[in-house]
């Protein structure tokens, strides 16, 4: 049995060191945030999405790399999200385009412009593209750090006062809960096999290719009852990623030619951003339908804790001990 004040009281403090900790990395890195208001990034970036943009020196930037700049052509310094096709090592100039757009940009950009490059994205906050910088640190950040700080005061309160005699201070009316351990894995197998169903023909369609000069194009068919994200992932580094959308049933076709190291396709199902889809492909090709595959059937158990957990009230004073005694332990 555990205790639920417990339990609860910790999980605020972690939650409120989490969003302390980013906090500070937030101000630490001169992070900005801003609101994706075109579709020239679609599908990486959808209108109404919240990118966090990341300070970066001209230097480190690569063809392929996405980033924010200001536009070097307008007055108002309108600011774009478009990816780098190509450098000019005399000039020190960037070709831009949107991924998209049929034509790249019809200006250069140079070091001075660029601003940064999209470290994270958030999705499905459109609606909070006028909430300024203030009124999130006012409405979210302080009142979790202040809920943290009381809980943590009050977790130390407890651990430092010395226990009395069960005579002097009887031992209070307490609310446990208890874990039915069968309900608990039978739930997680439930909803861990709906979503390696969802994603098994995404699984089963990951290929492995060697380029050749024969073999002009890749072939990738949607599989599965909703559309499918893929990217095609080789061992170089940088480079302009090849990646998309495919509908279920339907055949796109994508540059195999020229020769060097193999290339596999991740796909996983559209259920996750494209941002995340790619940024998680670029580190290991099954990454992706594997957390797609796993994680979501986890956090659906834990929002299901009431299916297998249940609440007592102990009102017996010699079983209030008793439960006070193993917690303690």
């Amino acid at each position: 049995m555990i205790r639920v004040g417990r339990i609860r009281g910790k999980i605020i403090v972690i939650l409120g060191l989490v969003i302390l900790a980013g906090t500070l990395l937030f101000v630490w890195h001169g992070m900005m945030i801003m609101v994706v208001l075109s579709g020239s990034m679609t599908p990486l970036m959808l209108p109404g999405d919240v990118i966090i943009v990341r300070p970066t020196e001209p230097d480190n930037v690569r063809v392929g790399d996405v980033i924010v700049f200001q536009h070097p052509g307008q007055d108002d310094r309108t600011v774009i999200t478009h990816r780098v096709t190509g450098i000019d090592t005399d000039t020190g100039q960037y070709s831009t385009r949107g991924d998209a757009n049929d034509a790249p940009d019809p200006f250069s950009v140079s070091g001075e412009d660029i601003i940064g490059k999209p470290a994270f994205l958030i999705p499905f906050i459109g609606f909070a593209s006028e909430m300024k910088r203030q009124v999130i640190l006012l409405m979210v950040i302080l009142p979790s750090l202040a809920l943290a700080i009381l809980e943590t005061r009050t977790i130390m309160r407890e651990t430092q006062t010395p226990r009395r005699s069960s005579r002097e201070s009887p031992v209070p009316k307490g609310q446990v809960f208890a874990i039915h351990h069968a309900r608990l894995i039978l739930l997680f197998a439930a909803t861990l096999a709906v979503f390696l169903l969802l994603a098994l023909p995404s699984i089963t369609g990951i290929q492995t290719c060697s380029p050749s000069i024969q073999d002009q194009h890749l072939t990738i068919e949607g599989r599965g009852l909703v559309p499918e994200l893929y990217m095609v992932c080789t061992d170089e580094a940088g480079g302009i990623p090849a990646y998309g959308v495919v509908q279920p049933g339907e055949t796109v076709s994508v540059p195999n030619a020229g020769t060097g190291p193999d290339r596999t396709v991740a796909r996983a199902p559209y259920l996750l951003p494209a941002f995340w889809f790619v940024g998680l492909a670029g580190l290991n090709p099954y990454l992706p339908v594997l957390s797609l595959a796993i994680l979501p059937g986890a956090l659906l158990t834990l929002v299901l804790h009431p299916l297998w957990t249940k609440r007592k009230f102990v009102k017996s004073r010699r079983k209030r001990r008793l439960v006070e005694r193993v917690l303690e332990n």
